[in-house]
């Protein structure tokens, strides 16, 4: 749901006090590719990097690119053909038989190191954004300009490219990246359009022992986590992964306690039939996309009735048919299956798909 947000700004963050960092994009990509357009990555002076633009064999050689532009201040395109000679293809590791399209750009300190520190601001009060930047110029607008605006109709950039992106946020897309043409007057721009969805946030109701394996692999997702439970024993912040955040409360009182507005996902496994079913009444009314419950059909359908939305999408049993039996094989079946929700996919093996085993 993200591309690496939370760690290109943790980054960005450790980085600010430098005078600039390098910023790659992939603009385009043809055939396989480990990433697909809009996966960035961050470079410091010193070589340090933050995001990932292909499987770990790319990186090193365009921290040689990234140098050169260091020096020059003037952005660069990097292509990788993994189509070509066999010493190259092979000396960098590579074989995924794609072409990926690269934009360097030198992001200042001076100017607020591009569009970083508003989405640095827009991540903190968790406002989608979209970005917009010049992969083929003219003469209006050079290559590496960018137009960023927030949900909350915060602009930074080129003004044209903000009201284009202005313009384009009638309806809030649901596309992660594409590749446009956009009419400048005195020429036509080549972009590619990002949109950078709010950090998904995940409630986990009952923080009983199997709670934790579900907290930690949703953490490893750089997921916002929220655990709560009404047994002080159990609701204890050292328990779970630093980055969760633990209440205390009561199931009546989960409206009080925590924020439900733009939840993306709610997994309801404190164990108990009537906590259960109150922690579902809670949250059925504010139009969560995944809402999971722990336990059998039978148990999912009782508790439905009990919490009077038999109508609401409930998923239960919770998680993907892995032949999970033990907590850590559930935790990785609850966030995959929320994962795939989220993404609007099916949860079916890859290989199905290209096989043509299936839709």
């Amino acid at each position: 749901m993200h591309l690496g947000i939370p760690a290109l700004l943790d980054f960005y963050r450790a980085h600010q006090d430098e005078d600039s960092l390098v910023l790659a994009t992939i603009v385009a990509t043809e055939g396989s590719s480990y990433r697909k357009p809009g996966a960035m990555m961050l470079i410091s002076r010193e070589g340090d990097f933050e995001g990932m633009i292909s499987g770990g064999c790319l990186e090193g050689d365009l921290l040689h690119h990234a140098e050169k532009v260091f020096e020059s201040g003037e952005p660069s395109f990097v292509t990788y053909d993994m189509h070509a000679d066999e010493e190259l293809v092979w000396g960098l590791g590579l074989g995924c038989d794609g072409v990926i399209h690269l934009l360097l750009q030198k992001l200042h300190k001076a100017n607020g190191f591009g569009f970083l520190e508003q989405l640095d601001a827009s991540h903190g009060t968790r406002d989608a954004a979209l970005l917009a930047i010049v992969a083929e110029s003219g003469k209006a607008i050079p290559c590496g300009a960018f137009g960023y605006l927030d949900r909350s109709d915060i602009s930074v950039g080129e003004p044209l490219l903000t009201q284009y992106l202005r313009e384009l946020c009638t309806h809030w897309p649901n596309w992660r990246a594409r590749r446009e043409t956009l009419d400048a007057g005195v020429d036509t721009l080549s972009i590619i359009e990002i949109h950078m969805p709010a950090r998904t946030r995940v409630l986990i109701c009952g923080a009983g022992p199997d709670a934790l394996p579900v907290a930690r692999v949703l953490s490893e997702l750089d997921w916002e986590v929220e655990i709560v439970d009404h047994r002080s024993a159990f609701a204890r912040q050292e328990r779970f992964p630093r980055s969760c955040r633990v209440t205390l409360t009561r199931p009546d009182r989960l409206g009080e306690s925590i924020d439900l507005t733009g939840m993306d996902a709610v997994v309801i496994m404190s164990h108990h039939l009537e906590n259960d079913s109150e922690y579902l009444k809670q949250v059925s009314t504010h139009g969560i996309p995944y809402i999971g419950a722990l336990g059998p059909k039978a148990r999912r359908d009782r508790l439905c009735e009990m919490a009077a939305c038999t109508d609401l999408q409930v998923y239960g049993p919770v998680g993907l048919d892995i032949g999970a039996e033990l907590p850590s094989a559930i935790a990785l079946s609850v966030a995959a299956e929320i994962h795939a929700v989220l993404n609007h996919r099916d949860g079916l093996p890859l290989t199905r798909r290209v096989d043509g085993q299936s839709s």
